[in-house]
């Protein structure tokens, strides 16, 4: 039953892709402090944030002053890897500066000749991106999972996860983990395994 639910959940950010999240317009270049402090996170980009920072979602904050943006980026773009960038690209729109582009490099490794592409963007610096910098990084800038992760991962999240650092081997589903410690791990575990149990009951 849980390998089905797990499929559902990746069959179902197909059909999710084909519509927009936005909070709010298109903000313009520069935004004024009150504006800045308006903006927000609703439902359910809360939601799907939380899943892309478990995968290959970042947020940064150059000072303790500053306010935070959110970065992703993406690389081995095959086509469907370039829709799913896309999709998630036109999540955060509202939180882009008016004129930004997507950056895209392209870089070949000495040891094969292969040539490898990424791509990647940034949201302006924002106070709404702040709790999740807090909730992420240590005190050492370090990523991390939050301790009431289980509070915070939903269904939605864990399919946006799966999306970002999920893949098939033999039977089951491989989430990459390994910046996490050990302990970190054990506590997604957890969280999975409650997860199922609640959708289960």
């Amino acid at each position: 039953r849980v390998i089905y639910i797990i499929l559902d959940l990746i069959t179902s950010i197909s059909l999710i892709s084909t519509q927009n999240y936005y909070t709010s317009e298109p903000k313009k270049k520069r935004l004024s402090k009150l504006e800045r402090s308006k903006m927000s996170i609703e439902y359910p980009l809360n939601e799907i944030v939380i899943g892309l920072l478990l995968g290959a979602g970042h947020i940064q904050r150059r000072s303790l002053n500053d306010n935070s943006r959110f970065i992703y980026g993406q690389s081995s773009l095959r086509k469907h890897h370039f829709n799913y960038f896309n999709h998630v690209f036109e999540l955060f729109q509202p939180y882009l500066s008016e004129d930004f582009k997507i950056k895209e490099r392209s870089f070949i490794d000495k040891r094969t000749t292969q040539k490898y592409c990424s791509i990647n963007f940034a949201t302006l610096s924002l106070p709404c991106f702040n709790l999740y910098r807090n909730l992420f990084y240590s005190s050492e800038k370090i990523k991390i999972v939050p301790a009431n992760i289980q509070k915070l991962l939903t269904p939605r999240g864990l399919a946006y996860w799966i999306m970002v650092d999920g893949s098939i081997q033999n039977k089951g589903l491989h989430l990459n983990t390994y910046n996490f410690t050990n302990e970190e791990v054990l506590n997604l575990k957890r969280t999975l395994e409650n997860m199922f149990v609640d959708i289960a009951k």
